[in-house]
């Protein structure tokens, strides 16, 4: 029976959590979403609004999860986002607090317990009020599991750690590897901290264990963000390294500090006459407060060095820009040109390796289109000044034709699956133009002269010659049962596709290496 408390103390409480977590996040999630710059602009503010978020949330790992989804979005800067990780570390510590406070000096669960009726009642009741209930249902299931798990620990425990002692290294790298593993298990250093105070309740382990324990359970975090960020984009990585750096850390000065720590830790409570759990919960804090001092004073170093051991394609491409170059207009719109003639090149290396290997590969596609949006938002910032607006504002107009050319190609990659037009003996000539305007894409840099768009004009305009006359000849075929119907939609399809493709690669380079000239029509507004 004790295992089986014990493992039903575990899933209550998680079940607890995940309400708690998810709800909180549905109601704050948008509101936090729209706030997000405008809190995090500052290392302090960053910080307190990642320990606020762990604090809700009651884990940092959800914490640095969305953090990521801030960043992939757009949202956050990687500086910005760093400090929200260094907070969480701050934020953590409310957990042993609530735990230490309400988890056992008192039988919570009989006061809780209602809730979770009162909180399904709401649930359906209606729509207005089922979050709240919700939140109701969480809190009470997290008291329940604890309370289960108090009532598990007493009747299971069978290992014993009086062996284990703190002043011996090799036991105390023992100690801090099980609290790693509890994290990494249970897939949360809250629970792991939540067994570590129960087994302190139940005297199944001495305070010194007990810290060494939560000491690894907080590096364990690292591997469970590690492994819910797999397959991510490079900004994803570059911030599970600075957590793992992070808590790597605050692991080895805790590690390293803890006799001093441990016993300023241990005067204080003794001063306030606090019990073994509010002391473990005190240690809790200090090292991890500690972890947020040692890093916050120089989150702009670290997340340079991270962003040079992790360089991201996206960044590489749009190097160029700079938000402060946007009070100077010429300035601004050669560097926007020169970011979309990177990007163009990137592009055209993507459409040569579909169109010699069949090899579309999704997320080199997703990258252009992240960049290009990037530019988009950079040309928004750009303000013309008086004397200069209409050779600027013909090179901005220019540049937003590229854009548009370029989101053009990018759309006609993804629109169809060129196989006839890679196979097809027929479309040789019209696959070879276009690898001929992709080669000279290739070339293509900003000291390209004007002139030299001539040479796109010329292989765009012999491969819409081409695909007229074909497409006629087909149908002339078709028509003398020569060529199957299905058969000749597929081909003329693939045609029209390369077609399209030259065309975009053509304008979108025109617009890129020869300015356009504004329209009469429209006057330009110095002014704004």
């Amino acid at each position: 029976m004790g295992v089986g408390t014990l493992i039903g103390g575990i899933g209550i409480f998680l079940l607890g959590m995940m309400l708690l977590t998810d709800t909180l996040k549905s109601l704050a999630g948008e509101r936090l979403r729209e706030r997000l710059n405008r809190m995090a602009e500052g290392p302090v503010a960053g910080a307190f609004l990642g320990a606020t978020m762990t604090a809700l949330f009651q884990s940092s790992t959800v914490t640095t999860l969305m953090t990521i989804s801030f960043v992939s979005a757009g949202l956050l800067t990687f500086t910005q986002a760093l400090t929200l990780v260094i907070g969480a570390n701050a934020g953590s510590a409310t957990t042993g607090w609530i735990v230490a406070l309400l988890g056992y000096n008192v039988d919570i669960r009989e006061l809780l317990l209602p809730l979770i009726g009162v909180g399904m009642a709401l649930r359906l009741i209606g729509r207005r009020v089922k979050r709240i209930g919700m939140l109701l249902v969480g809190l009470g299931l997290v008291f329940v599991g604890i309370g289960t798990l108090q009532e598990a620990m007493r009747e299971v425990v069978t290992f014993s750690f009086s062996g284990w002692d703190t002043d011996t290294p090799l036991h105390q790298l023992a100690l801090l590897g099980t609290g790693l593993f509890m994290t990494v298990v249970l897939q949360s250093s809250s629970i792991g901290l939540v067994l570590t105070m129960t087994a302190l309740a139940t005297d199944t382990v001495t305070l010194a264990q007990a810290a060494f324990l939560v000491l690894g359970q907080s590096a364990g975090t690292s591997l469970v963000v590690a492994l819910g960020s797999l397959g991510g984009w490079k900004s994803a990585r570059r911030i599970v390294l600075g957590h793992v750096l992070v808590h790597s850390s605050i692991l080895l000065i805790g590690w390293l500090t803890f006799p001093l720590l441990f016993g300023v830790v241990n005067r204080v409570a003794d001063w306030l006459n606090w019990n073994e759990l509010l002391r473990l919960a005190l240690f809790h804090t200090s090292f991890h407060l500690l972890g947020v001092l040692t890093f916050l004073p120089f989150h702009e170093a670290f997340s340079r060095r991270l962003l040079k051991w992790v360089p991201s394609r996206s960044e590489k491409l749009i190097r160029f820009l700079d938000p402060n170059m946007s009070r100077i207009p010429t300035v601004a719109l050669e560097a926007a040109r020169r970011s979309l003639i990177e990007i163009e090149r990137y592009l055209g290396n993507e459409t040569k390796l579909l169109l010699t290997e069949a090899r579309k590969r999704e997320d080199e596609l997703q990258l252009v289109e992240k960049t290009l949006g990037d530019v988009r938002v950079f040309l928004s910032t750009i303000q013309l000044e008086e004397g200069q607006g209409r050779n600027d504002y013909g090179q901005h107009l220019s540049l937003l034709h590229t854009i548009d050319h370029l989101e053009r190609w990018l759309f006609v990659l993804r629109e169809v699956d060129p196989v006839d037009a890679l196979r097809d003996t027929d479309f040789l000539v019209a696959r070879q133009l276009v690898l001929h305007e992709l080669e000279l894409v290739d070339a293509l840099n900003h000291h390209t002269p004007p002139e030299d768009s001539k040479q796109w004009k010329t292989a765009s305009k012999q491969l819409a010659e081409y695909r007229k006359a074909h497409r006629a000849e087909m149908l002339e075929e078709t028509a003398a049962n020569q060529l199957e119907m299905e058969q000749t939609i597929r081909k003329v399809q693939a045609l029209l596709w390369l077609d399209r493709l030259g065309y975009h690669v053509w304008r979108a380079t025109r617009h890129l290496i020869k300015p356009t000239v504004p329209s009469e029509r429209f006057e330009v507004n110095l002014e704004d």
